[in-house]
């Protein structure tokens, strides 16, 4: 989560300052693609990892004495404010998506694909982080493909899907994140370590093996939920 809301950051950064003009749109792309992300998924995550936070604490968490419970309301405001998660998600569906004919998202993926890439050849740990990373932007890949097409013949295929996409396009993307960071740090270790204290790399290529094992296959979870339609919110009755 910190992660993307540091690469956002920079996309913002480069899309007001770069000298080049051409830098600037693509930083604008990013910032554009990644806003929705940042604030939507890390939000939710938020109150997932508070509530967490409750849980390892048993029943004292519950309580008050020990300050965790506080922590948890306060997370639960933040995907309600500025613009609250279901917008961010319908957002990133129906602006972000389609921006320049679907070519922006489509060179973020390609971004994720190429760390990906770089991983499998890699080889060693990195090599199965790779893979994962591949097989996920593959699954999202297809869901966007599906929401472009479908949506020109029903608006709401885009919609009825949206939340789903947003966790969808976020378990990728922080999954990037992560990939960038082992490879960076498979890097430094093989050479004088950057100064960083005895184990800080290590714990880079753990957390993106744990994450490649246990977040990034719910990507293809996600993609039937994604591409499901409207019908059945249309049809409910309460």
């Amino acid at each position: 989560m910190r992660g993307i809301a540091y690469l956002n950051a920079e996309a913002i950064d480069i899309a007001k300052a770069h000298p080049d003009a051409d830098e600037r749109a693509a930083g604008q792309e990013r910032a554009e693609i990644l806003t929705p992300i940042t604030k939507g998924w890390g939000t939710d995550l938020g109150v997932e990892m508070t509530s967490l936070a409750i849980q390892v604490h048993g029943g004292m968490g519950y309580v008050e004495e020990t300050g965790v419970a506080q922590h948890f309301r306060d997370a639960r405001i933040a995907p309600i404010y500025e613009g609250t998660n279901g917008i961010q998600a319908m957002d990133l569906v129906g602006r972000k998506l389609g921006l320049r004919g679907g070519q922006a998202m489509a060179d973020h993926f390609a971004g994720i694909a190429a760390t990906a890439a770089a991983a499998v050849d890699a080889g060693g740990e990195l090599a199965e982080v790779g893979d994962a990373l591949r097989d996920a932007v593959g699954h999202l890949e297809a869901a966007s493909r599906w929401l472009l097409t479908n949506a020109a013949t029903e608006p709401n295929n885009l919609f009825a899907g949206a939340t789903p996409y947003l966790r969808m396009t976020g378990i990728v993307t922080g999954g990037w994140v992560l990939t960038t960071a082992a490879l960076a740090a498979a890097r430094l270790r093989a050479g004088d370590g950057g100064g960083f204290p005895d184990g800080f790399l290590d714990q880079k290529l753990v957390s993106a093996s744990f994450y490649a094992r246990q977040f990034l296959p719910l990507a293809a979870a996600l993609a039937p939920a994604v591409t499901a339609g409207p019908t059945d919110l249309f049809a409910a009755r309460f």
